[in-house]
């Protein structure tokens, strides 16, 4: 690979890291046509070939000595983005280069919300970005099986949704004024992207349109927006929850301990109805036997019924339901101020809430995307319950703050899936950092809720890997982060007004403003 010619760079760009976002980042600056510098402190033998086949240059080195700043002409570059994994590297680099440069636009990548706010003046020229908020939208869609969403165009918002072709004609005939954005033929065949309103579809096609609310309405297409509310559950179902919730909380000493005293108690009615006698001859009813027997159990006699009297026998049952009664009593209470204490620690940890959940959305995975999918769900409405490994994960602060409830434990695992209750989920977002954990979490779900046809989003970082994976196998919709994010950075580097990124199918699609000049044609 070529190292790059100093004293002949001008107008370049130039890009710090080559991991994770940032491969996608400079594949699509390339493929734009522009001069790519990459700077990486160890680029593996395979980062260095996709480089080269690229025809980007490659520095080997961290962009945090002057040195090696000034070898890159910073001065005289478009622009610089910062997209190292490491937020505090990016903070360093970016301060570096605004020291060297006021006006070159600068592009940080930060993770860290607060980071990025306090990095927003040192960006200007340039744009602070995260990873998380801009692709939490295509998760949440997949998540809920959302079908439509909203760009802004001068002022004036346009839905872009998906439909199900019920007659076979002409776009222009079938849709009026809306414009086809990709048709997915129901053959299975490959997806025709922008097609024209000219084209020819069959009854069954998915086809993707744009267009104003009124355009939907003038076709009488209904489009989900994604407004949700909370449907309060019945009085008589959270009762049911309630007492399902306080059952479930108890352990099983305590329903054996309660039930043998049910069972003292029982026969002791029966036993005091058949053979206590007064002495004028009045025997006791049922109710009085209750009272009696609550009375001897918990050794607060009255004085209005005593044993005194009654035959040896019965004088006999009187000692045995005393010493045993208080003896039940005393391990039933300190049974049942267990379960309270379990239930209590459970209920932080998010068990409780999830018990009683109905037709909520199931995270799993906390990490920058997982939280920001979460809350985003949260905010419109969804039920979310947040199933995560590690205990010490630093974003459960923030999912409780906002009321959802976490549970630890290993999605893999039949148990915590059932725990979470995907078996009552409405929806599903596998959003671990690793596409393999997410792969395997994603078919241990679908085998979870095989019975049921419910959404699961995937998170995959690699295009390819997504497209085989939404194809070949049954583990859920993926979505490629690095493809919902990448023409963020590229935009704000070239100076371009991106709108939206999302998915159609298996394929991503970016929505973006141009102007267009006289003579310049698109």
């Amino acid at each position: 690979m070529e190292q790059p010619d100093s004293n002949s760079l001008h107008g370049h760009v130039v890009v710090f890291g080559f991991e994770g976002v940032a491969r996608r980042i400079v594949r699509h600056l390339v493929n734009a046509g522009q001069q790519v510098i990459v700077i990486e402190p160890k680029a593996t033998i395979d980062a260095r070939a996709d480089l080269a086949r690229w025809g980007a240059s490659y520095i080997e080195g961290s962009g945090s000595r002057e040195s090696t700043l000034r070898q890159l002409r910073i001065d005289s570059a478009i622009a610089v983005l910062c997209v190292n994994d490491d937020d505090l590297r990016n903070i360093e680099i970016a301060l570096l280069i605004r020291e060297l440069s006021p006006t070159i636009r600068i592009v940080v990548y930060a993770a860290n919300a607060a980071v990025g706010r306090a990095m927003q003046t040192i960006a200007n020229p340039g744009a602070v970005l995260d990873v998380a908020q801009l692709a939490s939208s295509s998760f949440l869609e997949a998540a809920v099986r959302r079908n439509a969403h909203t760009v802004d165009l001068g002022g004036e918002e346009f839905i872009i949704a998906t439909v199900t072709n019920e007659s076979s004609g002409r776009i222009r005939s079938l849709w009026g004024h809306l414009a086809p954005v990709a048709v997915r033929p129901a053959d299975g065949s490959s997806t025709i992207v922008c097609p024209g309103r000219d084209l020819e579809v069959d009854k069954g096609d998915l086809v993707t349109l744009i267009g104003t609310a009124h355009d939907y309405e003038e076709v009488r297409l209904e489009v989900d927006l994604g407004e949700h509310l909370l449907k309060s559950a019945s009085l008589a179902r959270r009762m049911k929850d309630a007492v399902w919730a306080m059952v479930d909380a108890v352990d099983r000493p305590f329903k054996i301990a309660f039930g043998v005293l049910a069972a003292l108690g029982i026969v002791s009615v029966a036993i005091l109805t058949a053979g206590y006698r007064e002495s004028d001859g009045t025997t006791m009813n049922a109710f009085d036997a209750m009272y009696f027997t609550s009375e001897t159990i918990a050794t607060v006699g009255f004085g209005d019924f005593y044993f005194r009297d009654q035959s040896t026998w019965l004088r006999l049952w009187a000692v045995v339901l005393i010493l045993a009664g208080a003896t039940l009593v005393a391990v039933t209470t300190a049974l049942l101020t267990n379960a309270l204490v379990s239930r209590r620690l459970a209920q932080s940890f998010g068990r409780q809430q999830l018990t009683r959940m109905r037709d909520h959305i199931v995270i799993i995975g906390l990490g920058s995307v997982g939280s920001q999918v979460a809350i985003d769900l949260h905010d419109a409405g969804y039920e979310v319950a947040v199933i995560e490994r590690n205990d010490g994960n630093r974003f459960i602060g923030q999912v409780r703050s906002a009321g959802i409830p976490v549970l630890f434990g290993d999605a893999t695992l039949p148990g915590t899936l059932a725990a979470a209750g995907v078996d009552r989920a409405a929806g599903i977002a596998v959003l671990t950092s690793d596409d393999l954990v997410n792969i395997e979490t994603g078919l241990a779900v679908r085998d979870a809720t095989s019975e049921r046809d419910i959404p699961i989003a995937l998170r995959i970082f690699e295009r390819d890997l997504a497209r085989v994976v939404g194809r070949s196998l049954d583990a859920g919709i993926a979505r490629s982060t690095a493809e919902l994010a990448a023409p963020w950075f590229v935009g704000a580097a070239l100076g371009l007004k991106v709108l939206g990124t999302f998915y159609v199918g298996q394929t991503p699609f970016l929505a973006a403003e141009l102007t267009v000049r006289a003579g310049g044609g698109l």
